[in-house]
């Protein structure tokens, strides 16, 4: 009787890992379907060959924060 119970529980965990593999590689085959590079480009205009990259502007002074119920330094 009691090794009737073992092998149930060994067939239970071995359904539970094959299921568990299953789920894991249909998720792990979607992520990667999703996160594929080739998929993951902006097209651009017609003539331009490069994305546009901001311009760099220095300030004057650096920015402060102010926090409500602190007071304001000169």
């Amino acid at each position: 009787m009691e090794i009737g119970a073992f092998f149930i529980l060994v067939i239970l965990v071995v359904v539970a890992v094959v299921v568990g593999g299953g789920i894991y590689g249909i998720a792990a085959y979607f992520r990667h379907q999703k996160l594929h590079p080739a998929e993951d480009k902006l097209e651009g205009e017609a003539g331009e060959q490069e994305p546009s990259k901001p311009e760099h502007v220095r300030t004057g002074q650096a920015q402060r924060a102010h926090f409500v119920g602190t007071p304001k330094r000169g």
